[in-house]
């Protein structure tokens, strides 16, 4: 197969592909880092090659020389000579499993996440500008969570998403709109590239309002409102649907623009699609996928909620969770 698992041991690196079965590798946008899980062939008789792993090594997951993720190995199921199953995550796993304390006194976002980045020796490959002010006390939680509630208060404050991820071992944190992708294949190994989206299987698509907010009121923290924004269209579609937004008196000055991002990101139709197609590395949660499939009218720029790859006989399959952007 093109894809090659190595196990890293200091400065020793050995391809343990031709004792692996199927490799699978898993990301949801909501979760910071990747998951990858992979089986080792396991026997007890003489002459049969010794397994390369142990909890605590590193692999890198290679297609045609190029590092698409390295991971630690956290996990170790064995059961009788059956494969060994492995369970790896990304370098995000320190961020994910530790917890902190922390006080930010008005410092930018993006220097509260290097901060707190490079106190848990995680590598940063980029982390774009986010010029808001953090003014907060984090008491006691995981390092990932705090990013993630910085993130989402910028989004709120500017109407930007941000999207973050592990790539080659260090965290990038950059616009979710600079990530739009196209997802290609090669039927066989001397082909032209081709579109995998032209070849979708599996197609479902659910629609819903239950979760529609087409109205938001803005409170200050003394309770008293501060200004209430309608979007008029959605309203007279299908009911005033309202949601209540309290910001602290320093806000309040932006509480217009909060109104109209709550707005933006809410008033809508929600849209959930789940799809299967061949396998590109490049798929991964949070980044943004171009669809047309005129059966059950997907069709538009979709978020990858979730994706699993999975690589096996040399066939790589996707299977992906889409929603709106």
């Amino acid at each position: 197969m093109a894809h090659e698992l190595w196990v890293v041991k200091g400065a020793t690196m050995t391809n343990i592909t031709p004792l692996i079965g199927t490799i699978s590798r898993r990301s949801n946008k909501d979760e910071l880092g990747e998951e990858i899980t992979f089986d080792i062939a396991f026997n007890d008789v003489k002459h049969f090659p010794k397994n390369p792993c142990e909890i605590g090594d590193m692999v890198v997951l290679k297609n045609a020389n190029y590092e698409i993720t390295r991971a630690l190995i956290v996990d170790e199921d064995r059961s009788g000579i059956s494969p060994i199953g492995y369970t790896a995550f990304d370098f995000a796993f320190y961020l994910n499993k530790s917890s902190s304390i922390y006080q930010f006194r008005k410092m930018r976002a993006d220097q509260c996440i290097r901060k707190v980045v490079n106190d848990f020796g995680v590598p940063i490959g980029n982390i774009v500008s986010m010029p808001v002010g953090i003014d907060k006390i984090f008491p006691d939680d995981a390092p990932s969570d705090i990013i993630k509630e910085i993130i989402e208060f910028v989004e709120q404050k500017l109407g930007v998403k941000y999207l973050m991820e592990m790539r080659q071992g260090k965290l990038f944190i950059e616009r979710q709109g600079d990530l739009v992708i196209k997802a290609m294949f090669k039927p066989f190994p001397d082909a032209f590239l081709m579109d995998a989206t032209n070849a979708i299987a599996s197609p479902s698509r659910k629609r819903s309002i239950a979760d529609m907010v087409n109205s938001i009121q803005v409170v200050g923290n003394d309770d008293k409102l501060v200004l209430t924004r309608d979007d008029t269209a959605m309203v007279n579609k299908y009911g005033k649907l309202q949601k209540v937004v309290q910001l602290d008196q320093d806000e309040k000055r932006s509480a217009a623009e909060i109104a109209r991002n709550e707005l933006k990101e809410l008033s809508k139709v929600s849209e959930e699609v789940s799809i299967e197609l061949l396998g590109d590395d490049s798929v991964r949660a949070g980044r943004l996928l171009v669809v047309n499939e005129p059966v059950t009218g997907i069709k538009g720029t979709y978020l990858i909620n979730d994706v699993s790859h999975t690589i096996s006989g040399g066939i790589h399959k996707m299977s992906l969770g889409l929603g709106a952007r």
